[in-house]
Order: C-alpha cells, then sequence, then structure tokens
C-alpha cells in the first residue's frame, strides 16, 4: 500500500493557478526534432513528475524552462513562468530567473559543485549573487539550510570540497544550492541517480519535505515511475519527444490510460501497491529522429492496432486526465491500487 503521508500530500494539494504552462514545445537541434508538441503545466504548490526512459526528451524539456539550450538549437511554442514568457527571452532577464525564481538539481552533483572552492563559498555566491544580503548573513543561512538537509554539523560543512563528501551529501548540498534564493520552481533532474535505495528513499522524502515547508513548486524528473508515485501528485509521461499520457497518481495507479506509463510501473525497481513482480520493456526506445507513425511506442505495444500507425492527438479522458491512445476505453490495463 502507498503510504499514508504519500496519500495525505497528494489529497492536500490545491493547484490555484498554473505556476509555469509548456504549451506545444517543440525543439530541434542540427536537424533533428527532440520535442514534438509537448504541452503540460505545473500548479503552484504542486510537484509533477516528468519520467520516461532515456532519450524521452525529459532533461531536455526541463533545460528549456531555463534557456540553457545549445545555440544551434531551434525552438517553438511557449513557456511561461506565472504568465511571464521564458522561450526566446532576453539573456539577462533569463539571468534573474535562473536560481532565484527557478533552480534546477541536475543529475551529477559533483559535476556541477565546484571541486576547489568550499561548500560554503558556493552556497554564499550564489546567494548573494540573487539577494542583497552581506557575506556573514548568507554564511549563516548556507549553515542553517546545510543543516535543514540533513548534513551532519552544518558547520563543518561550510569549509568542505566536495572531494571530502559521499554521494548522498553531495546531492543535499546540491539541493540546499538550488534552495537558497527560496525559488518559487524546483526542477530536481534525476536527483537520485547512483544513489544506493536507501539514499534515494531519504533524498525524496527530503525533497518532499523542503517542498512542502517553503511552499514551493516542483518539476520531478526521472526514469522510475514508482518512485515519483511516492512524492509527486500528478505524473505526465514522456516518450520519443512526445507527451503520452498526463494523470494523477492515484488515477494512474488505480486506472491506467496508455500502455506505457503501465509497462514503466512493470519496471519500477519500487515497490507500489500490490504489484510485486517487475518486468522489464520489451524492444528499444524509438528514435526521435526517426519516430514511427503514429503512437510512437505502437512497435514496443502488446495491445498495438493497425490503426496505431495513424496520427494520434491527446485527448481528454472521461476521469479528465489527457493520454495519447486511441484503444483508450477498450484497454483493462488494470491497476495497481483498488
Amino acid at each position: 500500500m502507498l503510504s499514508t503521508s504519500s496519500e495525505q500530500i497528494r489529497n492536500n494539494v490545491t493547484q490555484t493557478s498554473s505556476l509555469l504552462e509548456i504549451d506545444d514545445l517543440c525543439i530541434g537541434i542540427a536537424g533533428t526534432q527532440l520535442l514534438a508538441g509537448v504541452s503540460f503545466s505545473v500548479g503552484t504548490g504542486e510537484i509533477v513528475g516528468l519520467v520516461g526512459e532515456s532519450g524521452s526528451g525529459k532533461t531536455l524539456t526541463g533545460l528549456s524552462v531555463l534557456g540553457l539550450l545549445p545555440d544551434k538549437a531551434s525552438t517553438v511554442g511557449s513557456i511561461r513562468l506565472n504568465g511571464m514568457e521564458l522561450l526566446g527571452a532576453d539573456p539577462r532577464q533569463l539571468r534573474q530567473v535562473r536560481g532565484s525564481r527557478v533552480s534546477m538539481i541536475f543529475q551529477e552533483p559533483r559535476a556541477s559543485l565546484h571541486p576547489s572552492r568550499p561548500i560554503g563559498k558556493q552556497l554564499v555566491d550564489v546567494l548573494r549573487a540573487h539577494r542583497d544580503i552581506s557575506k556573514p548573513a548568507a554564511r549563516r543561512r548556507a549553515e542553517d539550510l546545510l543543516g535543514a538537509v540533513g548534513l551532519p554539523n552544518p558547520r563543518r560543512a561550510l569549509s568542505s570540497y566536495t572531494f571530502e563528501l559521499s554521494g548522498g551529501m553531495c546531492q543535499r548540498v546540491m539541493i540546499a544550492m538550488a534552495l537558497i534564493c527560496e525559488p518559487e520552481l524546483l526542477i530536481a533532474d534525476e536527483p537520485t541517480t547512483a544513489l544506493d535505495v536507501t539514499i534515494q528513499a531519504q533524498i525524496v522524502a527530503l525533497l518532499r519535505r523542503m517542498a512542502d515547508e517553503l511552499g514551493i513548486s516542483v518539476l520531478l524528473i526521472s526514469h522510475n515511475l514508482g518512485l515519483v508515485s511516492e512524492v509527486c501528485s500528478r505524473i505526465v509521461t514522456m516518450y520519443c519527444g512526445q507527451v503520452v499520457d498526463d494523470d494523477s497518481v492515484d488515477g494512474l495507479l488505480r486506472r491506467p490510460h496508455h500502455p506505457y506509463p503501465w509497462a514503466l510501473l512493470k519496471a519500477s525497481t519500487i515497490d507500489v501497491g500490490g504489484l510485486d513482480e517487475h518486468e522489464g520493456i520489451g524492444g528499444s526506445p524509438a528514435n526521435p529522429a526517426r519516430p514511427p507513425a503514429g503512437c510512437r511506442f505502437s512497435p514496443r505495444c502488446p495491445h498495438a492496432e493497425p490503426a496505431c500507425g495513424d496520427d494520434i492527438p491527446m485527448t481528454v479522458t472521461i476521469d479528465g486526465s489527457r493520454t495519447r491512445c486511441r484503444r483508450d476505453g477498450e484497454l483493462e490495463l488494470g491497476g495497481v491500487l483498488s
């Protein structure tokens, strides 16, 4: 069964407005379209999971919010943060947004932290770049935040270097750095990569607690749907550069609308509900440079029919979720919650 705390968090989520709105986002690099019409939103105070296998476009979507795309990337569509258009925004405007209003936790903390600067200096520099605050006050803020994210002896940690810290500790430092300016939106890109299962659970619980205490919105990017289902209120599933499903966690676990997120759930290494056995997804992920016609998941889908090769738009289901499956309503995929 899902934990009581997880269910309570989902039930308490009230989406008062859309903080982040991504509408019909298309991104091409070197003549190859990598994202095709991606649309979804993140509500104020909401924790949304963005899931899919490697190469599905999750990280590219997250980077596009901060304008961290290659110079030669071509973009179409819209990315709005509380009404402010970010796609194609002036570089000066984006610098004011990055770290201050939107922060990102990258996949490899050691690659994102400076190896020859103490942790404390890096945190202080980030805070003072966006806030009018003295060095002593910024250092106190950094120490308090390191303690809040669970680092033992935070005062000593301020003087530590990355090589003196474990992978889990470095990830906690990255979380502290992302939160130090109290952003409106936190994008966490595979924050548990290369961590053991115990530390994974601790990091996810930490993100959930910090988001709840600070009231920020979170876009949690992961390939592990089971892991995401423990912390998010809603899950957006991507496959081969497209959004194929957008549903509440409870809705997805009770009655999946699309075979792909259901396959991801069955392949998850995290136990969810009554799912006792795990199995991989057959075949290889589709190449966005040469996507299959129609439903891009159809070559790997055990429920595919010839008509699945036709164009399939996102449709609103009877319970208000969105899916890109022409057989929705026909298939009985079953759920893991009663």
